[in-house]
Formats: C-alpha cells, structure tokens, sequence
C-alpha cells in the first residue's frame, strides 16, 4: 500500500461523515404581543461533501402557550443541499411579557465509510444517527397602546397647556414626548419627559407658535419609550390644532429680581416689535402666582413701532426662587380695533432668606477672666428650607478655645433651628457691653450663596458678681425682638446640638 493511501486511512479511521446543520433561522415577526401569531423559518443544510443524509426530521418544541410544537418530516439532504422548513405559531392571549425559548432539533440518519487496506479503498461499515440543535428565542411583549391630548387645541403665541398621554396597552418606561412641527416648540425645552407611563400622566408646558402661521394646523409629535423588555420604540401622533395669533408683538425685560412672598415692585421695560398701539394692559390670571397690590391691571398706555416703556408693578409673588415663566393676559388697540392676547414674562425671583441669631452662656453670668460655653443657636425664618449652614464667632473680648471658630450645621428647613458650642475664655476686659460678630453662610433655595453678619452685644460682669441664671447676651436692636419670639415660641423643639 503506498504511504499516502496509509496516512489517509490512520485520519479515517472510524470517522463519520455526519453533514446535518440548522445554519440560520428568522423569526417573524420579530417580537408578538401575547395572542399574537408569526412563523419562524429554519434552513436545514448538509455542508459534507461526502455523505448525504437521510430520513431528516425536525422536531421543535416550546411552552404549550407558544402553540410552535412540531414534528415534521424533511426526507433526504444530499451532500452540499440545503432546505427551508417553516413553522407557525400562535402565542396564548395570556401570557406576559419576556423572552420565550423555542427548541429546535434536527434529526437523521448517515452512512459511515472507513478505509480497507485490504481493497484499497472506503467501504460502508455502518449507517450512524446524527442530530444537531438551536436555541431560538421568542420576544413576546405587550406593547404601550398610546394617546395624546391637549388641554386645548386653540394656539396664541404662547399657550399653557396641559399634555395628557393616556396608555391602554402595556407599560412605557422612560418616555419623552418631542414636537416635530416646523414653526412650533417648547418654550425652553426640546422635550418633556413623563418617565413611566402605565395608564396616565400629564405635564405642564408652554407651546412656542410664534414661528407658525395662523389657521388650522396639524401638531406633530413624536414619542419615545422603552417597552415591558426594554426595547426602544419612537411613534409619531397628529393632533389637529388651530393657531389664532394675535397681531401684537410685544417683549418683556425684567430689570432688577423680586423677593419671593414679599411684597415688591417688579420693574420691566416693555417693547413693542409690532405696529403702534395705544391702551396696551397687562394682567396677571388669578392662578400665575402674581398678585397685583392696589390695583387690577398694569396701565402701560400707547407704544409706537420699536418704543420702549418703563414700568413699576407693585406686587406679591408667591413663586419659588429661580427662573419662573409667567403667563399674562394683554389687551390695546391696533389700528382701531380691539386686541387680545397672552404673553409669557420671564420672571428671577430671589428667595426671602434670612436666619435669627440666639446665643446663650453656661454659666451665666459671662465674668472677666472666666471660661464660659456659648451656644449659638441659628434658625431659619425664611419661607424654604436653606442649605450648608456654617457659623463663625468672633469677639474681641473673648479668646476661642474651640479649635475652628467656624462650625457646621447643615440643612434647615422653613421654621427649624439647630445650635453650635463654643468653648470661650473671656478676657481680662472692663465690665460692661462688648461687641460680638456672628457670621452665618449657607445657599438659599435658588442654590445662591448667602452670607449674613449679625452683630450682637455681650455683657461681661467682674468676677466676684453672682449671676441671676437668665442669660446676659443681648441681640441688637430690631434682631433682638423677632428672634427673642422665635425662641421662646419654637424653643420646645430643638434639634440635636453639634
């Protein structure tokens, strides 16, 4: 035998030349809501360039509620052939939402040759069972059923209005909610987000339809959201709208912040972009957090093309620190004829912050030469809560023994206190009153960093005079009497002391 022939048959030897390969599969669709029905499309090949393989079946097998089990009957796969077997199924109406596992396997029959030395050649030595297996996974998911709705559907320039999405179908997770028609956007933002969405969910927004043109229209928006598996999904929706602008054009700029729950004069500069009007007046809706002090409408009178005007409102904001768009309503006259519209105005509200001072001394009376505790007690009398308070105490006439003369306190909401311990030596010092500065900064509700100084008086006594147990630190002036009736008031709660 030559040596070529005698290498082949040591490789050979008892090899089977099993050529049976599930080489692709396409689900269709590729995901289906429980009750849902598709077909999965499974390639069955023989890659062996040796051996055909025969009595080929497939037998796929699911969850009862997939209805995709099957046993079916392929025949012979010659070698290098390949088949297309295709399976339906139809998914029960209740099942829930997840990746489903279908398994399909394979099955036949091939010969098996092996090399005879003897004859020099393959023979057939046997008929050998081969099988070959795949894991097809089945996305079945109920998907969001979604709606949209505007409060109303009549647009001015700028129009509050309340978007309700409504959900019939399965949950919708992280979704954002985008205008898409030329001319119209969100004031100040591209999208709204609602986060989950498993029945409803409605946002407050201002509808920009400067950039449009009046008349029916269509309102274009496109959703997106993450499905029960997590899937991303974007839909479009149509709402029929009507933009009824009005002629004016008018711009407002606020010069100076105003004091949230204080009463306050909003200074603005008003222009009018527009034609010239006369007998232009502003108002602000009984729910915009404005209120008007003795009177019911801002007069603001007649405007050319490009003029400006400087106008004083007295008033009372109930708004909360920061940047607050406020819709008012304006009424004039334009080219004889009667005009009504709304506007938005910008408004910077600044937080009505201010804390109280109280300190006390153990052992009272504060005498010269002595050492004493001082507790500095802090409270927020402003209507939010205020944050990273931190105190600092210094005197002339005393000498810190506390290692920082500035101490932490934290966060302290509207109407709390909290207090700090100072370990003081009092100095060799004269008898009598001795000014004292405590320091207290923390960031106000709009996140601005506050520092205010309160000057206090303390009194020092000699040595040898016996205190009366009531204290001898006094607060100026004003300062004194509102938080001498703070304390006294709220005194029954204190928090911990640092």
């Amino acid at each position: 035998m030559e040596m070529k022939h005698a290498l082949v048959a040591l490789l050979l030897f008892g090899y089977a030349f099993a050529g049976l390969s599930i080489s692709s599969y396409v689900v269709s669709p590729d995901s289906v809501e429980p009750g849902g029905s598709g077909y999965i499309t499974i390639t069955l090949s023989n890659p062996s360039t040796q051996d055909k393989v025969e009595r080929v079946s497939l037998i796929v097998t699911s969850a009862g509620e997939l209805g995709a089990n099957r046993n079916i009957f392929v025949g012979t796969l010659e070698q290098g052939a390949s088949t297309i077997v295709t399976i339906p199924f139809q998914s029960s109406s209740n099942l829930s939402s997840r990746v489903y596992v279908i398994e399909a396997k394979a099955v036949g029959y091939t010969d098996t040759y092996t090399y005879d030395p003897n004859r020099d050649r393959f023979i057939k030595s046997s008929s050998e069972y081969v099988e070959k297996a795949a894991t097809i996974p089945l996305k079945v998911v109920k998907k969001p059923i979604l709606s949209v709705s505007l409060s109303s559907e009549n647009l001015e320039d700028m129009t509050s209005e309340t978007i309700a999405i409504s959900n019939s179908g399965g949950k919708a997770t992280n979704l954002r909610l985008r205008i898409t028609s030329g001319g119209l956007g969100f004031l100040g933002t591209d999208a709204l987000y609602f986060g989950e969405v498993s029945e409803s969910s409605s946002r407050s927004a201002t509808i920009d339809a400067r950039g449009a043109s009046d008349g029916p229209a269509k309102l274009s928006l496109l959703l997106t959201y993450s499905d029960e598996l997590g899937q991303e999904t974007s839909e479009s929706k149509e709402i029929p709208i009507t933009i009824k602008k009005g002629e004016g054009d008018f711009r407002f700029s606020q010069q100076a912040p105003i004091t949230t729950g204080k009463d306050d004069t909003l200074v603005l500069v008003v222009t009018n972009m527009g034609d010239p009007v006369s007998d232009l007046q502003l108002t602000f809706p009984p729910l915009s957090g404005v209120v008007l002090r003795g009177m019911n409408k801002v007069e603001i009178g007649s405007l050319a093309r490009g003029e400006s005007k400087t106008i004083s409102v007295p008033l009372v904001a109930s708004l909360p620190p920061g940047t607050n768009s406020v819709q008012a309503s304006l009424s004039w006259v334009e080219k004889g004829e009667n005009r009504e519209g709304t506007t938005t105005v910008p408004l910077s509200v600044k937080s009505d912050s201010e804390v109280g001072v109280f300190l006390e001394a153990n052992p009272t009376p504060l005498a010269s030469g002595g050492q004493h505790t001082l507790s500095v007690t802090v409270s927020n009398l402003g209507s939010y809560s205020i944050q990273g308070v931190t105190v600092w105490l210094e005197s002339e006439a005393l000498t810190l023994l506390t290692v920082q003369p500035e101490q932490y306190i934290g966060g302290l909401d509207k109407d709390d206190f909290s207090s700090v311990q100072y370990k003081v030596q009092v100095g060799n010092v004269a008898p009598g009153n001795h000014d004292a500065t405590v320091k207290v900064t923390y960031r106000d509700a709009s996140g601005a960093r506050i520092t205010e100084t309160k000057p206090v008086v303390i009194r020092v006594e000699a040595p040898a005079q016996s205190g009366d147990g009531t204290g001898t630190i006094l607060l100026l002036g004003a300062v004194a009497l509102a938080v001498g009736y703070w304390y006294f008031r709220m005194r029954k709660k204190p928090k911990a002391v640092q």
